[in-house]
């Protein structure tokens, strides 16, 4: 069987994001490389100083970095960030997105991974000279040094607001550890942190719809960085089969592992298509974006788990050491589940009343989305 992985964000920015990981593979993250290539600006209208690029852009970042298994938080400081920025006032929302394009500003958004925007776990009680921030969050990426903390919050009376918080003020989080696929992850706990009134960027509508925004993005890159590791993983693992030899000859031989790469370049080219036939829906703002984004969700954790575990096992005991690039994708691919809602949690939503039964076919393409 012949397999071919065709670049699905091709460009410079994939070169780029290539060239770098391919460099800086199975070492320690120095400095600040997100903003130090100027990914950061990549979201930022050209008004603010940033180059006013799409998340095709990012995705061909994410795609790079993921093809060897080099883990940065592009998706939270590059989509989340500058999406949720745009919820303050023209003035304000202008001037932070200027600092975040330079960098003069480092901001990290503080929202677990495991939970999207719009899940919000920190509440937020209006005083006299400011408000009052309570609450837990699990699982911030803390990959990258942060200046400020953007605070998605609940108000007392039921309404979002969005609060930019000094990381002085924040303090030092109560744990800190290495998640499964290599990031820095930290949990924090506020407990009645009073905040000035101007720390609060915005509230209501203008909230939600941010959220809404960053949510769909988050999802969509996340897809995009699960497909680029699937298309390593199985490349991978066919090296491995070639070159690998038992019993006088190469484990590519063996007719059950061949079926079995087999099964994994099926799933891969399915998920390639999801992925394609979502960026579709994104472009065209289709109504039903949410409730497609949410089924691939679901479709590409299966795959992701199931290529996974089948890696690992042709592997053998190779497939549990970190220093091969095989076993720290799918490391990746099973963390990729839990990022931003894991499948039992977007499987719940969409049969939740409020989710339209709307009806989605899904593409089969396997071309190059652009």
């Amino acid at each position: 069987m012949s397999t071919s992985f065709p670049s699905l964000f091709p460009g410079m920015l994939l070169d780029a994001a290539s060239r770098y990981a391919e460099d800086h593979a199975a070492q320690q993250i120095q400095g600040d490389p997100v903003r130090e290539l100027g990914w950061t600006a990549t979201l930022v209208p050209e008004e603010a100083g940033g180059v006013g690029g799409s998340l095709h852009d990012l995705a061909s970042i994410v795609e790079g970095l993921a093809t060897h298994g080099v883990q940065l938080p592009v998706v939270e400081t590059c989509a989340v960030v500058p999406l949720l920025l745009q919820a303050a006032g023209a003035d304000t929302a202008h001037r932070w997105l200027e600092a975040v394009a330079e960098g003069s500003a480092r901001i990290a958004p503080m929202t677990a991974l495991s939970a999207t925007p719009e899940d919000p776990a920190i509440t937020a009680r209006h005083l006299d000279i400011g408000y009052a921030l309570s609450g837990v969050v699990q699982g911030v990426d803390l990959t990258l040094p942060a200046t400020h903390y953007l605070v998605p919050a609940q108000l007392e009376d039921g309404d979002e607001a969005l609060f930019l918080v000094d990381a002085e003020r924040i303090g030092k989080p109560k744990a800190r550890y290495r998640t499964m696929e290599g990031r820095l992850g930290a949990d924090f706990a506020l407990e009645r942190l009073a905040v000035p009134e101007g720390a609060c960027l915005a509230r209501g509508a203008a909230v939600r719809e941010a959220r809404a925004k960053a949510t769909d993005a988050a999802l969509l890159l996340t897809a995009a960085d699960t497909v680029a590791a699937l298309a390593t993983l199985v490349r991978q693992t066919v090296t491995h089969l070639k070159e690998r030899r038992q019993f006088g000859v190469a484990l590519a031989s063996f007719q059950v592992l061949r079926h079995r790469v087999a099964d994994m370049y099926v799933k891969y080219l399915g998920a390639k298509g999801l992925v394609i036939h979502c960026f579709h829906a994104y472009e065209q703002n289709a109504a039903d974006l949410r409730r497609t984004l949410r089924l691939a969700k679901v479709s590409l954790a299966e795959s992701a788990r199931a290529c996974a575990e089948s890696a690992i096992q042709m592997h053998g005991g190779m497939g549990v050491s970190e220093e091969v690039l095989a076993t720290r994708t799918a490391q990746r691919l099973i963390a990729s589940e839990f990022r931003y809602g894991d499948r039992l949690l977007h499987a719940a939503r969409l049969l939740a009343p409020s989710e339209p039964a709307v009806q989605v076919s899904f593409s089969n393409q396997t071309g190059s989305v652009r």
